[in-house]
């Protein structure tokens, strides 16, 4: 897992050419301005979901992992708390693997992500996001979906 501020998202190019393409499409547009849905960057290879909700209380959530894909989430507007923990620390419960998506029974850290900030999720990286700091609040989200190779 990688938390950091978008001004700083250069640092980071070196990790994958489709990180890359993902952190430069989050810096160089106005997602401030963009409507909820799927953007492609890259096809299916990097592609970008504008979501817009209320967050949760943590009792809510769930941590979830990708099989083929690693997540960029950046915060556009508001802030939020994202669970994270090694899949090693966590207890499978269910998997779909059509949707790319594993869920987990077990707990982690909670970091706050404001916007502004984005964090990177591995497929090793158990994450739960949406989490409410306090009461439930809008917030705004670009979440970029790069593949792995």
């Amino acid at each position: 897992m990688i938390i950091d501020r978008l001004a700083n998202a250069k640092m980071y190019y070196g990790l994958h050419p489709r990180l890359q393409k993902g952190l430069q499409f989050l810096e160089e547009t106005d997602l401030a301005a963009m409507k909820p849905g799927k953007y492609e960057i890259e096809g299916d290879k990097v592609f970008v979901l504008i979501q817009e909700y209320e967050t949760k209380q943590e009792e809510e959530g769930r941590y979830e992992s990708h099989y083929q894909y690693t997540d960029i989430q950046c915060m556009v507007q508001g802030e939020e708390q994202m669970g994270y923990t090694n899949i090693g620390n966590v207890k499978l419960a269910e998997e779909i693997k059509e949707n790319d998506i594993m869920f987990y029974e077990g707990s982690g850290d909670l970091v706050l992500v404001q916007a502004g900030s984005f964090a990177i999720f591995q497929p090793q990286d158990a994450h739960m996001p949406a989490i409410c700091c306090g009461q439930p609040k809008f917030i705004k989200k670009a979440l970029v979906k790069a593949l792995c190779d």
